[in-house]
């Protein structure tokens, strides 16, 4: 059993979660995902489920999640993207805009009083978009290349699928873009960037110090722990634990679920 994992849980109050790959794979659990997070209250510590995954409403992920994990997710218990580009939208005083963005997206956008303009937005929006078409990117590279900003949800170049498999995510379609326009986004959320961190400890009132982020990924999760000032456990999934990377997370475990049973008797 190890010590200095059991030590970092105990001396965590706020646990920033990884999604994909970490808690779940696509459309299902780890055996003890919902035991850990079921531990996690019972020992009076926060959560949050931390995932780049906008290709759907946050509304259509929490029901989701409660399937998944058989008990009900708080609203403020999951933080996507979707929530870092409303917030800024409404912070900048934006409400039209257009973008390479999935139908699911667009829809909760719309809900919430922005408007969709495909013939003069204020700002494009480049996503996780499962429903891409030609004609949208085209739309929108235009409007790009006539001056108009624009944002990029999170830059995952691939996102876990069923099987063990990935799929094409928004880091490869803003590579597409950036090609076509010949400039980088003006904005870009999600792990591993600061402005997440910043939103976090503002939303949720925590310090850095009570703060861990558990994840799967190096470049993304343990990235955003090292990147700022805070406290990490890398899930390996069987990787390689000694991959070749300058970002180095406090400690390493195989699985979620050989996380929990390191703690289910603290």
């Amino acid at each position: 059993m190890d010590n200095k994992v059991r030590k970092i849980i105990a001396s965590k109050d706020f646990f920033l979660l990884d999604g994909d790959g970490t808690l779940y794979l696509w459309d299902k659990p780890f055996l003890f995902s919902s035991a850990f997070l079921n531990k996690l209250i019972q020992m009076d510590k926060k959560f949050i489920i931390l995932s780049n995954n906008d290709s759907e409403s946050k509304e259509k992920r929490i029901k989701f999640l409660n399937r998944l994990f058989k008990f009900k997710i708080k609203r403020d218990q999951l933080l996507l993207p979707n929530d870092l580009v409303e917030d800024f939208f409404i912070k900048k005083g934006i409400r039209r805009f257009d973008g390479v963005v999935s139908n699911d997206f667009l829809r909760e956008l719309l809900s919430k009083g922005f408007v969709l303009d495909k013939e003069n937005p204020e700002i494009v929006i480049v996503g996780f978009d499962v429903n891409l078409t030609y004609e949208k990117l085209k739309r929108n590279i235009n409007h790009i290349n006539k001056g108009v900003k624009f944002l990029l949800t999170h830059n995952d170049p691939l996102c876990p699928y069923k099987g063990g498999k990935e799929i094409p995510d928004a880091g490869l379609i803003i590579s597409l873009i950036t090609q076509a326009v010949k400039r980088d986004p003006d904005y870009v959320f999600g792990k591993p960037f600061k402005s997440t961190i910043e939103y976090v400890i503002k939303k949720y009132k925590v310090k850095r110090d009570k703060m861990l982020i558990i994840g799967d990924r190096i470049n993304t999760d343990i990235k955003m722990a090292n990147e700022n000032g805070i406290d990490s456990i890398w899930v390996t999934n069987n990787k390689n634990e000694k991959i070749e990377s300058k970002y180095k997370p406090n400690a390493n475990v195989i699985s979620i679920d050989a996380l929990y049973s390191q703690i289910k008797d603290l």
